[in-house]
């Protein structure tokens, strides 16, 4: 039996680093669990392998076309110097040829077996991410996060539409995604005021850098609180779909999401936004479980 050389297993390791798997593994996890939602108990565990399977595809392929666009950024910040791309263990021009050949294979398998509305988020998701977030945007506008989340709506929307008959309505789907959009700058915000240096040496106009720490502070915690509001909205809209296990779930998480936000806001620090950032994606992770929890349960009803 042949062995995979040790300059075999690095390059191989490379490709799967410049995809910046940290951040595919929570898309792909919310693109399940929407089409677990959406299918109930008639989820297909075929079917649920190739939605994740076809956003894992579709997200690295977004991640590592940005990180084309992004190299000389990267090149600059301490946090991302040794990257495949910026240190050159994967050139310029080969990473791009391999997002791209990412996206085809997503597309592919959305095509083959889920659906053309699920091909369709897919791109869209895909150039939102590396076209209007990291070519056109992060270079230009504080605005850039905010411009740049319609992507995270998109997985959630792939999983959705790979089922034939939902069992909740497109409504519900759309206040899956749009939690996730109003998680990002929240997530990304606290990010960049734990690295606020690296991002001024690069020149990038994130919201920390171009306000101050306690403003930027203040928006963090007021993003948290709209994203917590929001994740309540079933209370107030039982036509959502999400009922007593979900509400339970996203009302102990938020408000230990707004204690630890509030907690930030009596005394900002790079520590303590670094502390609210380490919590921003286990309390989605959680708050989607409750969701397909709810979803599940309820059906069996």
């Amino acid at each position: 039996m042949l062995e995979s050389s040790p300059i075999t297993r690095e390059k191989i390791k490379d490709y799967y680093q410049v995809t910046k798997p940290n951040v595919t593994s929570l898309l792909v996890f919310t693109g399940a669990a929407s089409y677990v939602v959406a299918a109930g108990q008639h989820t297909s565990l075929i079917i649920l392998t190739v939605v994740s399977l076809s956003v894992f595809l579709g997200s690295s392929a977004a991640n590592t076309v940005g990180s084309y666009f992004d190299r000389d950024i990267d090149f600059v910040m301490r946090r991302t110097q040794k990257r495949p791309i910026p240190t050159g263990r994967i050139s310029p021009i080969h990473a791009l040829e391999y997002g791209l050949a990412l996206l085809v294979l997503s597309i592919s398998l959305s095509i083959a077996f889920l659906s053309l509305a699920s091909a369709l988020a897919m791109v869209v998701g895909f150039l939102d991410y590396s076209l209007v977030y990291s070519y056109l945007l992060k270079r230009r506008t504080p605005l850039n996060i905010i411009l740049g989340g319609f992507s995270g709506v998109m997985p959630v929307l792939v999983g959705y539409f790979a089922v034939s008959s939902p069992i909740i309505p497109l409504v519900s789907a759309l206040f899956m995604g749009f939690l996730v959009f109003f998680w990002i700058p929240e997530h990304i915000w606290s990010l960049a005021l734990r690295f606020r240096e690296d991002y001024e040496a690069a020149k990038i106009p994130m919201l920390p850098v171009v306000l101050s720490e306690t403003l930027s502070v203040r928006l963090i915690a007021a993003t948290s609180i709209l994203m917590v509001g929001f994740s309540l909205l079933p209370a107030v809209y039982p036509s959502l779909h999400f009922g007593l296990i979900y509400l339970l779930t996203a009302g102990i998480l938020g408000a230990a999401m707004l204690a630890l936000n509030f907690w930030l806001l009596s005394k900002p620090s790079k520590q303590r936004a670094w502390t609210v950032f380490k919590y921003s994606s286990p309390y989605l992770f959680f708050v989607f479980i409750g969701m397909m929890a709810d979803i599940l349960i309820s059906s069996i009803h």
